[in-house]
């Protein structure tokens, strides 16, 4: 990584006539507790699930032609659905998801199962 103070960026001065900015150093890389990913999905920490706010059922995902569409993420679980199923999924484990009918009381029902599994001591 180029930092500020590095030789390469002070050996050799700019050509003549480009200006370049001011250099700054860069902002935190550091994630919120939660976020909107470009994939529509809304990833999360344990912690921030954990918040009161959360107990409030999100609006189900919507479903397309392909396939399985990702809600939530958290660094343990996965809450996604279809038009089959509303699943519930371990990262990194061979065991099947955790499988809810779609209803808006299924929505209702795995919400409620992936902030208690999610809220639980690993």
């Amino acid at each position: 990584m180029v930092r500020l103070d590095d030789p390469i960026r002070t050996v050799a001065p700019p050509p003549d006539g480009i200006d370049l900015p001011p250099l700054r150093e860069p902002e935190s890389l550091d994630s919120p507790s939660s976020y909107v990913a470009s994939s529509g999905a809304t990833v999360m920490t344990s912690l921030g699930l954990a918040q009161e706010r959360y107990a409030a059922i999100p609006p189900a995902p919507g479903f397309d032609k392909s396939g399985e569409r990702v809600s939530h993420i958290t660094d343990r679980f996965v809450l996604s659905g279809s038009s089959e199923a509303y699943r519930i999924f371990r990262f990194q484990s061979a065991e099947p998801p955790i499988e809810f009918p779609v209803t808006d009381r299924g929505w209702a029902l795995a919400w409620a199962k992936f902030r208690e599994l999610d809220s639980q001591i690993a």
